[in-house]
């Protein structure tokens, strides 16, 4: 995808001056299955946006595993938990490329100046915002208040065909549950 295409057809961008400064300080990189995008506890000097692929969100427990948090695989979504656009952010989770993907990466700094600068950049970062702390409320209500087949089930309907795209393991850790049990409620619905 062209990045001018991206900024004005997935993130809505309008206004020509604050298009071309967008395209002027993006650039799209490749990224294969595995990559890191960034670790937790780095600090974020620029903010990537998913043009294709998948990526997952990810902290470490004391015992090591991987605690998925949340994927990404939805076209112009943060590849990054942003929640502000303060200069110094550290990244919370280790975000890993699940699907060979293509990331449009803006530097902090610049999409910042942009934001402070222009209604409809400032109107764009609320959208996102707003989209991801929804996304948030909605797996926190799920996993809090969900058996375990309800869960698998409002993840298929939120996340419609993300489940042939990652793996089992990676839903399982995903939606709060064992492997073994993912595979039961999976093996009880089929039925």
């Amino acid at each position: 995808m062209e990045i001018t295409a991206f900024w004005q057809d997935i993130i809505g961008l309008k206004e020509e001056k604050l298009l071309a400064e967008a395209v002027r300080y993006s650039e799209i990189r490749t990224l294969k299955k595995r990559s890191i995008v960034i670790r937790e506890n780095e600090r974020l000097t620029e903010i990537p946006l998913l043009v294709s692929g998948v990526v997952k969100s990810y902290c470490l427990s004391a015992d090591g595993n991987e605690r998925i948090f949340c994927f990404g695989y939805r076209v112009g979504e943060p590849a990054t938990s942003i929640y502000s656009l303060d200069k110094e952010i550290i990244s919370a989770c280790t975000i890993e490329v699940v699907r060979d993907a293509q990331l449009l990466y803006i530097p902090l700094e610049e999409l910042n100046r942009l934001v402070q600068s222009s209604i409809e950049a400032a109107h764009v970062y609320e959208t996102i915002l707003s989209v991801s702390l929804r996304d948030m409320a909605e797996r926190d209500r799920a996993l809090v208040s969900y058996t375990a087949r309800q869960r698998y089930e409002w993840f298929t309907r939120y996340y419609p065909g993300l489940e042939e795209l990652i793996s089992k393991k990676d839903i399982a850790s995903f939606l709060n549950m064992s492997s073994e049990s993912l595979s039961r409620v999976r093996k009880i619905i089929k039925n």
